[in-house]
């Protein structure tokens, strides 16, 4: 018998326009999200078992609470199945499974020492007797292993491969990123501020070794990990993979904050909060990512001439580098009779700052070096915030501790800033215009810069996060210690490197190469804090940071180096 035409199961285009129903749902998605929901359950009711012998309790009723929010990820992922969205489904379970070492390893505290823990929706002791692991400390930990497992199977089981990234992601890339670098700074802060003798919260620099590299491995793993899948060409796995990070960054952030809620010696601190806003954010950046491109809008924005763009570019970098020479040279801050000005050792830093932006600006300016030297800019501008944050807190605390007044070199750092930020703005949108004429739809991940690139990503976090300089008595400005103005400065060279090495693997190869170079030059500049203000400290030493910079400059070269190499006919 032959099916009527209007029918749903006769006609083909009923079929064309509604193909999702009819696709059957893979037998390792399905166990994927089965193995995710087992280790939910495992993280969610392991701590009603006991974490430590002799027992110990949580400081309040908190395992509904862990319950729900380990089952945020497979819930949805099993609903998107059953919508028949598979890649979003898959993606889902992806996230999870990325910040799952960080956590596991965090974890482990309670392993090595479960007092210093400070976890207080899991264990409060009130003895400072020895305390052993019990059953819910490994329950705990297989419940994260199974979160891994349950990743990799649903990647598997969808098929999903290697993604480009065309230009109208360019965008999205960048959101994601920047919610991605907040919830790295968020997760290495302290959880919560404490009075309780037996609840003493750290930052993760300051912590245990084991909450250390647990702060790291969840620091790098939030923007790497969302950067990447919302690089993806399929707009579903983009989705699912941003909800997936904010699920599981949600996990590390609400216990926290409830803990300040309902504990009177607890109290809130900046760093779950800002874990909260990359939630959010995530959550708000899925909604575009889900979006498939629509092609070409017929009210297209008129962008002037590319060489006039890189031109305009080109000078703004000129005038931010004189600035910042200018700045090095003048007095900062002019000091009341007999007090030390405590300017000129940062201001050092704005020799090497400036003289990039001058030489990027000059580069700019000459057609040949041009392409290769745009995105460069958009990465090196950084270099200038980062020099000047440190003149500007020596200034600031002068000025309100001895009543100083700023100098004509105050003013010119900070006014080098924002031409450095309108000359990287610039340079970004002629990188737009750019691609516009690219053909990018053949783009693919590239293995051979994607490795090192995310190991020089965590040596860049190190280079940035730990001092360059030790002395006796002295505590340097850092991202996640003594935060202050200086820390800023920081905060933003250390997102450009981060954003550098997670965008070059999806970047054309020469354009890879370039944003990789940029990444280095930012990061020697940083190492460059050493020998130019180590006089100004008596026993002075290089710190951990200068160690990772040195080593991240390294990796990076060669990685720019590897990704110049590319044949041309993978371009």
């Amino acid at each position: 018998m032959t099916a009527r035409p209007d029918h749903p199961s006769g006609g083909s285009s009923a079929l064309a326009a509604n193909p999702q129903p009819d696709l059957e749902l893979p037998m390792r998605l399905r166990v994927a999200i089965v193995v995710a929901a087992a280790g939910a359950l495992l993280v969610g009711l392991g701590p009603l078992l006991g974490l430590v012998e002799p027992d110990a309790s949580a400081a309040f009723l908190a395992w509904p609470l862990l319950l729900a929010l380990s089952l945020l990820a497979p819930a949805l992922a099993f609903v998107f199945a059953n919508r028949r969205r598979l890649g979003t489904a898959a993606a889902v379970l992806v996230g999870p499974a990325a910040l799952a070492p960080g956590r596991l390893v965090l974890d482990l505290q309670f392993v090595a020492d479960p007092g210093l823990a400070a976890r207080p929706e899991l264990l409060r002791v009130e003895t400072l007797d020895a305390l052993a692991p019990s059953a819910g400390v490994w329950l705990l930990l297989a419940g994260h292993v199974a979160a891994i497992v349950a990743g990799v199977l649903a990647v598997q089981g969808i098929g999903h491969g290697d993604e480009g990234t065309g230009s109208h992601r360019q965008g999205l890339l960048t959101l994601v990123l920047c919610a991605g670098v907040i919830a790295a700074v968020g997760v290495l802060m302290a959880p919560f501020a404490s009075e309780d003798p037996y609840l003493l919260p750290h930052p993760a620099l300051d912590g245990p070794v084991v909450l250390l590299i647990g702060g790291i491995l969840l620091a790098v793993a939030a923007p790497s990990t969302a950067g990447f899948l919302a690089g993806s060409t399929d707009p579903e796995f983009a989705r699912g993979g941003l909800l997936g990070v904010a699920a599981a960054l949600a996990c590390v952030a609400v216990p926290p904050l409830v803990s300040a809620a309902v504990l009177d010696q607890v109290q809130s601190a900046w760093g779950p909060v800002l874990v909260v806003v990359a939630v959010i954010a995530l959550v708000a950046l899925a909604v575009p990512a889900g979006r498939a491109d629509s092609g070409e809008s017929t009210d297209d924005l008129r962008l002037p001439a590319l060489t006039r763009l890189i031109t305009t570019s080109a000078v703004l970098a000129l005038v931010a580098g004189a600035l910042a020479l200018l700045a090095a040279a003048a007095p900062q801050v002019e000091m009341p009779f007999g007090l030390r000005d405590p300017s000129p050792y940062p201001a050092r830093m704005l020799w090497p700052a400036g003289s990039l932006l001058v030489a990027l600006g000059i580069g700019l300016l000459l057609p040949r070096a041009a392409g290769w030297l745009r995105p460069m800019l958009t990465v090196v501008w950084v270099v200038i915030p980062f020099a000047a944050a440190g003149v500007l807190d020596a200034v600031f605390t002068a000025v309100q501790a001895a009543d100083a007044s700023a100098g004509i070199g105050a003013w010119a750092a900070g006014i080098a800033v924002l031409f450095a930020a309108s000359a990287a703005i610039i340079a970004a949108i002629a990188g737009a215009v750019e691609r516009d004429d690219v053909d990018l739809t053949e783009m693919a991940m590239h293995r051979m810069v994607l490795v090192p690139s995310l190991v020089a990503l965590l040596l860049g976090a190190g280079a940035f996060s730990f001092p360059v300089l030790t002395a006796p008595d002295y505590t340097a400005p850092g991202v996640f210690t003594d935060f202050g103005t200086t820390s800023w400065g920081l905060v933003i060279a250390l997102a450009a490197v981060v954003g550098a090495a997670v965008l070059a693997p999806m970047c054309r190869p020469p354009r890879a190469a370039a944003l990789l170079c940029a990444a280095s030059l930012v990061v020697a500049v940083r190492v460059l804090e050493f020998p130019l203000t180590a006089e100004r400290l008596p026993g002075s030493a290089p710190g951990l940071g200068l160690w990772f910079g040195a080593a991240c400059v390294v990796v990076l070269l060669g990685t720019s180096i590897a990704a110049a190499r590319v044949p041309r006919d993978r371009q």
